[in-house]
């Protein structure tokens, strides 16, 4: 499965870099997804989750710097900690071997979606 294949334009929300990170977002995914069965292969998936993590912090940083000015940003904050929250969950879950990854898969697709389409779309609206 290849980026064109998960991104629709309904996902974009006006700003390039942004609509840029949050593909890139969805191409983690799709590498998580790809070797989520390959049970030999636990590097592969630890480095597949830090640079989740290690690039979630970059695109919420950088989201939250271009929302700044929006009247409910305190909230939209608070969406990303319990994003990152869930994420470190899955980290100690997987640094302890009892992590399910198709939990993982189901979390990210769900939440990038659902974030993108309910949340940053309408708060980059409302900043125009």
């Amino acid at each position: 499965m290849d980026i064109n294949a998960l991104w629709k334009p309904e996902y974009s929300v006006g700003n390039e870099k942004i609509d840029g990170q949050h593909k890139y977002l969805f191409e983690l995914w799709i590498m998580l997804n790809s070797i989520k069965d390959q049970s030999s292969n636990r590097r592969s998936l630890e480095q597949a989750l830090l640079s989740l993590l290690d690039y979630v912090v970059i695109h919420f940083a950088d989201e939250e710097k271009i929302l700044a000015g929006h009247p409910d940003i305190a909230s939209h904050k608070q969406l990303h900690a319990e994003f990152l929250r869930q994420s470190k969950s899955f980290m100690l879950k997987f640094q302890n071997n009892s992590l399910d990854i198709h939990e993982v898969i189901d979390f990210l697709r769900n939440w990038l979606i659902d974030h993108i389409v309910k949340t940053d779309i309408r708060y980059f609206k409302e900043m125009t």
